[in-house]
């Protein structure tokens, strides 16, 4: 069973709990299934903080990643929309379809980076506008995670981005996930990831990077066949290649036995995560390629989190 019994009204929002890190987070994304296009949104409210973080990021073939977060953006109150507005900034987020649909738009003035690694370094290219209006309809029923409050979905996504002068007709696969309670990005390294293969399998998993838990590392996830049937995960194995900025190069990554893939990263976006007291955290995300040993293909996004002292 999950650490919830997952209603409609849990896709809004929930009372938050007293740990200043306490969070709640809307995470949409999708990836053109030839790797062409891509891109990431994501809602992160921290209530007792009186923020949120707000993050969309972009990436195309052949340009440069397009960049645009906030971390001091204001929280909505409770009973408001999940609306966010500054100066350089708007993204709101809607629910029209419990457990189904979700419709986001944002608009505001983005960073173009040549080289992604930058964004560590506080580095960036010259402002870009963009604006985003897509929709995730969902492909199958959501997933509930069984240790924490936390679910995903896979999804289509349609709509249009905009990048300065450039329209963008967005058709493709894509994830979705919802989560509240602790959000301690510093505490430890993970690897997430979600994707669709020509043939029609989905896929998902997630897990703790760190070895010496053992047998206790968390780890879940799910496959699903082209039928849709699913079938639940709860060993991954994951074996990356990293360049010199932890960014992944190549990875080989198996779901239970179940599905094994190799990964190669074709575009980069990442972030730079600074806690409060000081901390940091590379937050690595790549629109990757992934390849079954028999020849199936697909994309999706493999997200690495390496706070300091990572990786090992």
């Amino acid at each position: 069973m999950p650490a919830f019994d997952l209603t409609a009204a849990d896709e809004g929002r929930h009372l938050p709990g007293t740990d200043d890190l306490w969070g709640e987070s809307w995470y949409h994304d999708f990836a053109a299934e030839d790797g062409a296009y891509g891109g990431y949104l994501r809602l992160g409210l921290y209530p007792n903080l009186g923020v949120s973080w707000c993050w969309l990021y972009l990436v195309r073939r052949g340009q440069p990643l397009v960049a645009l977060f906030d971390h001091a953006a204001p929280c909505p109150a409770r009973d408001a929309p999940l609306d966010v507005a500054t100066p350089g900034l708007t993204m709101s987020w809607r629910c029209t379809e419990p457990l189904s649909r979700w419709h986001v738009t944002a608009a505001g003035t983005a960073a173009t980076v040549a080289d992604p690694a930058a964004v560590f370094r506080g580095e960036s290219g010259p402002d870009v506008a963009v604006r985003v209006d897509l929709e995730w309809r969902g492909a199958a029923p959501v997933f509930a995670y069984q240790a924490m409050t936390r679910y995903e979905q896979t999804a289509w996504v349609e709509g249009e981005v905009v990048i300065g002068g450039e329209r963008l007709a967005v058709r493709c696969p894509g994830e979705r996930d919802h989560s509240w309670g602790p959000r301690d990005w510093w505490l430890f390294p993970w690897l997430w990831t979600a994707g669709r293969l020509d043939d029609g399998t989905w896929f998902h998993g997630v897990r703790s990077l760190v070895e010496e838990l053992g047998s206790t590392n968390f780890q879940t996830g799910f496959v699903l066949d082209p039928g849709l049937a699913e079938h639940e995960v709860s060993r991954i194995a994951f074996t990356p290649h990293l360049d010199g900025d932890a960014l992944l190069e190549q990875a080989d990554l198996d779901l239970d036995g179940r599905l094994a893939l190799h990964v190669t990263a074709e575009r980069q976006a990442p972030i730079l995560l600074e806690a409060p007291d000081g901390r940091r955290s590379r937050f690595t995300r790549a629109l990757s390629r992934f390849e079954t040993t028999d020849g199936r293909v697909g994309r999706g996004w493999v997200e690495l989190n390496w706070p300091d002292g990572w990786p090992r």
